[in-house]
């Protein structure tokens, strides 16, 4: 039986493996996604990192609905979870990687921070929507015209599957990860909320750690946000942040290169506890 745990407010906990010392804490990509879509990750890596795995579900992320909560209190609710436990590490994926890069309060709450396939402004934007004009099919188009015009929950999961090929850059991925959208559950309002503040011109991190220990990954063929945004700015070139391209994989990449992931991780835990316990 699952272990589930609740924020005052309204974020969901879900204990996937126990253990002890360290808290990781995983925050899907999205906006409006379960948990679920990280499942495939924290599976991978349950037997592979020390310390207790828990999926956090925002307010109206995915399943966890609470009609009166809205994303005005998107950032309390990450620092409710993440002060529930001691020893926290953090791991954002996506969007909500975006979220916890404008909350500096937290250099001095989490002993650890993983980005996965996020960015620190938006400047991945213009590119990305070049990208799609490109490569855009007529599935794509009828999904983004439904949408359009009925803009809820499940018009919302079409237009995620028709956008599959985004996300996943081989034929496997691509059957696995469109299988997988299809069964999770989705929030069109949080979709609507969050979208108006992280997929405009508005972001930009206001956070780049400082001496909290920080592993930035992204797939090399990640054409969403490209692993370059991080690379190329000298903001994130710090003895605290290590920055990761996994080899032939897209903006998920624990499903075309597990094998580098785990390897990422494993590295992120030696180094992260050289690092602790020498400044």
């Amino acid at each position: 039986m699952k272990q589930y745990l609740w924020t005052l407010d309204g974020s969901r906990l879900s204990c996937q493996s126990g253990g002890n010392t360290i808290n990781w804490l995983f925050l899907p990509g999205g906006p409006g996604l379960g948990s679920e879509a990280i499942a495939g990750l924290t599976g991978l890596l349950k037997d592979k990192i020390p310390g207790t795995i828990w999926h956090l579900d925002l307010p109206n992320d995915g399943s966890n609905i609470l009609k009166d909560k809205s994303i005005a209190k998107l950032h309390h609710a990450i620092l409710q979870a993440t002060t529930a436990f001691e020893k926290v590490i953090l791991v954002a994926h996506s969007t909500p990687g975006m979220y916890v890069q404008t909350m500096p309060e937290l250099e001095n709450i989490l002993e650890g921070l993983v980005l996965i396939g996020t960015a620190p402004d938006s400047s991945w934007q213009e590119p990305f929507v070049e990208y799609c004009k490109n490569h855009t099919d007529e599935s794509i188009l009828k999904a983004e015209e439904e949408y359009a015009n009925n803009p809820d929950d499940e018009s919302l999961k079409q237009l995620l599957v028709a956008c599959a090929k985004y996300c996943f850059i081989n034929e496997k991925s691509l059957c696995e990860g469109k299988a997988l959208f299809e069964k999770l559950p989705i929030n069109n309002t949080a979709h609507i909320q969050s979208s108006e503040l992280y997929d405009s011109k508005k972001y930009k991190a206001t956070w780049v750690p400082q001496k909290t220990p920080t592993l930035i990954i992204t797939g090399s063929h990640d054409h969403i946000t490209p692993i370059s945004h991080f690379k190329n700015n000298t903001l994130y070139q710090r003895n605290n942040i290590l920055i990761k391209e996994i080899a032939d994989a897209g903006h998920y990449p624990w499903f075309e290169n597990p094998k580098q992931i785990i390897d990422s991780f494993e590295y992120f835990c030696r180094k992260f506890l050289t690092y602790r316990r020498t400044n």
